[in-house]
């Protein structure tokens, strides 16, 4: 899959347009929660968490990739400096077992360090900045951590519609690895729906990533629930592979906790 860097200046300057108010007006969006990461769909919406916010979040995973299966955790903490910025740290730890006479390998992948800047905010249209940088490791370990430096830079998109309860988020991205260069393009899509509004987010997200001419792609419905006046929140996806390099099917969880 080839993202047109063309085609992506074109979707986010319409999106400007309308969140500028020089295309079609959107209704300004009624209180409702809105997440700044949607972690088991591996987006980054155009939100951050309110300021002085402090998030953990834990999130589980297994992918079977037919001859191979990779276990996982990520425990990621957020913390808001103020209403537009917000920085993040993630420190993921991953387990590798191998069909055959292969023993399974397991170990630290990269901690990655990133922040997100809000750029725009107006009636139901934000827009973000985000950028990750990836810590060395401390030696090359195939699938689970490269001793290299590397970036993800990001833009997140998210639109919302008050009266369907609905809101779509976009996220175009690059990645630079050191020794590869920009070799990395990535596409997030998600769309998410709470039914009048409550405690329960129904979702559909799409990923996809090429890198060296290859295309790793799933197609990811999810659900996330928060329980009423809690700071706790659980979600769910299943995610399905689409290309042939993708993992046939995986588990996402996501366990949150909000500090104020």
């Amino acid at each position: 899959m080839r993202i047109s860097l063309a085609r992506l200046l074109h979707t986010v300057a319409a999106a400007a347009l309308l969140g500028m108010g020089l295309g079609p007006a959107i209704a300004a969006p009624a209180e409702t929660r809105r997440a700044e990461e949607l972690e088991q769909l591996r987006i980054n919406t155009a939100y951050i968490i309110e300021a002085g916010e402090f998030e953990i979040d834990v999130v589980p995973s297994y992918f079977d990739y037919g001859n191979w299966q990779q276990q996982g955790v990520e425990i990621e903490l957020e913390y808001a400096l103020s209403e537009r910025m917000m920085v993040e740290v993630e420190i993921p730890y991953y387990w590798l077992h191998f069909d055959g006479p292969a023993p399974g390998v397991s170990g630290a992948g990269n901690i990655e360090v990133a922040a997100k800047w809000m750029l725009a905010e107006r009636g139901g249209f934000a827009i973000s900045f985000n950028a990750g940088v990836e810590l060395p490791a401390s030696k090359d370990r195939p699938k689970i951590a490269e001793d290299s430096w590397g970036t993800e830079l990001t833009l997140p998109m998210s639109l919302y519609f008050p009266e369907r309860h609905v809101r779509l988020h976009i996220e175009p991205g690059v990645g630079w690895q050191e020794h590869e260069g920009f070799e990395e393009q990535l596409l997030n899509i998600a769309v998410e729906h709470r039914p009048n509004g409550g405690n329960l987010a129904l979702q559909l997200g799409s990923n996809f990533v090429r890198e060296s001419g290859e295309v790793e792609g799933y197609l990811v419905p999810a659900f996330e629930i928060s329980a009423a006046d809690s700071a706790f929140q659980f979600g769910m996806a299943v995610a399905a592979g689409v290309t042939s390099e993708s993992a046939h099917w995986g588990v996402l969880l996501d366990f949150e906790i909000e500090f104020q």
